[in-house]
């Protein structure tokens, strides 16, 4: 089998206008945070791979949204929902570390650095980055309707960046709401936990994982679901690399026989995997 070069992630924003959720297994803890509706600080947490990211934008987008059919639920019609989706809601801020953004392929042309083929970008969320973002939280809101910065992953934050956010997570200014997440919050200084209300986010089950999955094209999902511990969406990213079900039946074969070649040109990490 040939190998191709690790496709870009890929990640699904808010409700779009047919109202479907990004990730069908959302919907439990997008209704939970319901009651978390006052915390003006959610640290979503969870195991790798539940959907981070997607839930914190689909709660950005439940906070900004201009006509909420119901508590915590965005419309995915309003002007409000469609600037979320596209990226480009004045109230809506989303602090990553350079080398996600460059996975992401969220990099603007402004982004020189980021933009040239030798450059490294930072696997951390530096401390310039949460000063900028403190520095736009002080700004008047857009639209009206609050602002939502958004921080992940919390785990990335450095030192410096860690301690430059307290003072923020604990005073926030105007009608500011602090999103992070992480997959492991036990790595968080105990001064950033202490100021978040925490919603956990969880792996869906199997059956809903296949089927969801199916949906995105994958025949036989059970092999790469089990491989990735259970996260369609690293059992996704899996098959976007040229994995597939066939592939990991045949490979202890191959390699009993000397054959390394299904692995060459894989990242070192993936190989570990296999």
């Amino acid at each position: 089998m040939a190998t191709r070069a690790p496709a870009a992630l890929s990640v699904q924003i808010g409700v779009a206008a047919d109202g479907q959720l990004p990730l069908p297994w959302l919907a439990e803890p997008l209704a939970a945070s319901v009651r978390l509706a006052g915390a003006h600080a959610l640290l979503i947490h969870g195991p790798a791979g539940a959907g981070h990211l997607e839930l914190a934008l689909l709660l950005a987008q439940a906070t900004l949204c201009e006509a909420p059919p119901a508590p915590g639920r965005p419309c995915g019609h309003c002007a409000s929902c469609h600037l979320v989706v596209t990226r480009v809601h004045p109230d809506l801020l989303l602090v990553l570390p350079d080398a996600l953004r460059v996975q992401l392929g969220w990099v603007d042309d402004e982004d020189s650095k980021l933009n040239k083929s030798d450059a490294k970008p930072s696997r951390e969320v530096r401390v310039e980055q949460v000063r900028q973002a403190i520095a736009w939280a002080q700004q008047t809101s857009g639209r009206g309707r609050g602002k939502v910065l958004v921080l992940h992953p919390a785990d990335a934050l450095n030192g410096p960046a860690a301690n430059a956010l307290l003072k923020t997570l604990e005073e926030p200014p105007g009608t500011l709401r602090l999103l992070l997440t992480s997959a492991d919050p036990e790595r968080l200084l105990p001064t950033v936990r202490s100021r978040c209300q925490r919603l956990p986010l969880g792996l869906p089950p199997m059956a809903q994982a296949e089927s969801w999955l199916r949906t995105q094209g994958l025949d036989q999902p059970g092999p790469l679901l089990s491989l990735a511990g259970g996260s369609p969406l690293e059992a996704l990213a899996w098959a976007n690399e040229g994995l597939s079900a066939a592939f990991l039946a045949e490979l202890p074969r191959r390699v009993a026989a000397g054959d390394a070649s299904p692995l060459l040109g894989r990242p070192i990490p993936r190989v570990v995997d296999l």
